[in-house]
């Protein structure tokens, strides 16, 4: 690969990832000006916002699974290090984050998986919010969306250390 296909392939990653940003922002922000003018609504008009828990349990599950694929291209998902002291050589070290990387992309595999049938059911039995009537099934389906785009990455990030001749990538 040429010079000119790796920095289009950069930029467009690049690109993904500032889209996958603002896709992660956007309910963050949604979640903080819906708690306060439910707030508000309840001091000052003694009303909440109709529906706003489900809007912010909507928008909870959206920020944890359009940042997965940002936290899990910068590797930096919470760890819990009880080998790394006993794991010496770079060679020990690729292993030990290929075997680790392995069991991610297959716990996001089945989550992927079981994420896609919930939308199904979902989609099968038209299940709603309650109070606002939205539906489940496009937020499943958005769910299995990214957590599929994550194990992606996550094997993109397995072949990534298999064929770097470098340090641990």
């Amino acid at each position: 690969m040429n010079n000119n296909s790796s920095a289009l392939q950069a930029n467009r990653s690049d690109l993904l990832f500032r889209v996958l940003g603002w896709l992660s922002a956007l309910p963050v922000a949604l979640i903080v000006v819906l708690t306060f003018a439910d707030v508000f609504a309840r001091y000052v008009f003694s009303s909440p916002v109709r529906g706003s828990m489900e809007i912010i349990e909507f928008a909870m599950a959206l920020v944890i699974f359009t940042a997965l694929p940002l936290v899990t291209r910068q590797r930096e998902h919470v760890t819990v290090s009880l080998i790394d002291g006993m794991v010496k050589s770079l060679r020990s070290k690729k292993i030990k984050i290929i075997l680790c990387d392995a069991v991610s992309a297959l716990a996001l595999g089945l989550l992927t998986w079981r994420l896609y049938l919930q939308g199904l059911d979902d989609l099968q039995s038209g299940s709603a919010t309650i109070v606002l009537n939205l539906p489940h099934a496009p937020l499943s389906f958005a769910l299995t969306f990214f957590a599929g785009l994550t194990t992606c990455l996550v094997l993109a990030l397995i072949w990534q250390t298999l064929t770097s001749h470098e340090g641990v990538v």
